[in-house]
């Protein structure tokens, strides 16, 4: 889960900078698919975090951290 929440970071980094460049690979449905993807593993992530172990609970909330600072980049239109 965890190698998998760094990738969508990853992919959601490249589609933000498409976006940010104006560049037309990235169409609005890409960049809203990116959006529901970043909520989606936010959600797996936070089910996940009530039930782990405390180390696991921090690598986890340290993963969904980086999701939402995403989320957030992409709800303000910037990359990072």
């Amino acid at each position: 889960m965890l190698k998998h929440a760094h990738e969508l970071v990853e992919f959601a980094d490249e589609q933000l900078q498409l976006a940010t460049k104006q560049q037309p690979a990235v169409s609005d449905k890409g960049y809203t698919e990116t959006q529901q993807l970043l909520e989606r593993m936010s959600v797996e992530l936070d089910k996940m975090i009530h039930s782990a172990n405390p180390e696991q609970r921090d690598a986890l909330s340290r993963a969904q951290q980086q999701v939402q600072d995403c989320q957030n980049d992409f709800i303000l239109g910037f990359d990072t």
